[in-house]
């Protein structure tokens, strides 16, 4: 071999040692890398959401105080690695077409691209190609999980067994449904009171003088509540009327005084079947898929380095 061949040579190896030192690998999932420059991205990303969620803004202050819960979420991008690499042997790699029409439909939303890789910055994405590579992930990761959850099927007659099993939980307590009428003084409910008495209609007094606006415009109703929804004092008189009946004295709270009126009372009993079929179907479709998931993962081979997260 020539000199200048072992030169070059000695260069690329110096050059992949040097890369590799400032850009370590932080976990290996399968066959495939997770390096640090693509945890930082995510990590970055789900800080920034994390701080809009809390009406904060973004900096690098404010994601050094997440910095304890880097281990964790390194965790987490192992695991939804796994998932995409299941994902794109079963067949739901996203297509570029796909990719494509995704970008495109951003790009749109902006004049130029000036103002897409400004956009992309401040959402602390690097580049276009690395938004790129989300929107794949995205897409494959959401394409398999429609597969499965499509795959899950669960008869009508598991979730009536299922319901008929569980039916405590769907207890509904007694209810109480009234309306009721808040003004400033004792003088203005005993006005209300003695106006009720004349034959006037309860919503009718309650949109004319009501001081609540929640309930003002609905002639006052407050639905159907159980014990415990309201102050104790309004929920005593509450419970010392008879149904279609209306406080005859003011009842004083600390909003002001209430003109009550209880509508009906409702008894304890249980939701229907009908009532809890679709929360049930879900709920089983979410501990199915998650049962589906938890087993991709441990049968994906994955080492954590979380050592290398941080900066030598």
């Amino acid at each position: 071999m020539k000199p200048k061949q072992v030169l070059v040579l000695l260069l690329l190896a110096l050059t992949s040692l040097a890369m590799a030192q400032t850009d370590p690998v932080v976990a290996m999932v399968g066959k495939s890398s997770i390096t640090r420059s693509q945890f930082d991205l995510q990590f970055r990303l789900f800080v920034r959401d994390a701080l809009q969620q809390r009406g904060q803004a973004y900096s690098p202050e404010s994601e050094e105080a997440f910095a304890q819960f880097r281990p964790q979420y390194l965790e987490r991008l192992a695991r939804d690695q796994a998932i995409i690499l299941a994902a794109e042997a079963a067949g739901f790699a996203a297509k570029n077409a796909a990719i494509d029409e995704t970008i495109e439909e951003v790009k749109s939303q902006f004049e130029n691209e000036e103002q897409l890789n400004q956009a992309l910055e401040e959402a602390g994405i690097p580049s276009l190609e690395a938004y790129r590579r989300l929107v794949y992930e995205a897409l494959t990761y959401n394409a398999y999980l429609e597969n499965l959850v499509k795959s899950l099927q669960i008869s009508d007659s598991a979730l009536r067994m299922l319901y008929l099993v569980s039916r405590p939980q769907f207890a509904v307590p007694v209810r109480y449904c009234s309306s009721h009428i808040l003004v400033k003084t004792a003088q203005e409910a005993n006005q209300v009171i003695a106006r009720l008495g004349q034959g006037e209609k309860f919503a009718s007094l309650a949109q004319e003088l009501s001081q609540d606006p929640g309930s003002k415009n609905e002639g006052g109703e407050l639905g159907c509540e159980p014990k415990g929804t309201f102050v104790a004092p309004f929920e005593l008189a509450l419970a010392a009327l008879k149904p279609g009946e209306s406080s005859k004295t003011p009842v004083r709270t600390e909003f002001g005084f209430h003109v009550i009126l209880l509508s009906k009372v409702e008894a304890a009993g249980f939701q229907s079947f009908d009532q809890v079929k679709g929360g049930l179907d879900q709920a089983v479709r979410n501990s199915a898929l998650q049962k589906v998931l938890d087993n991709i993962v441990r049968r994906t081979p994955t080492r954590l380095f979380p050592e290398n997260l941080q900066t030598k």
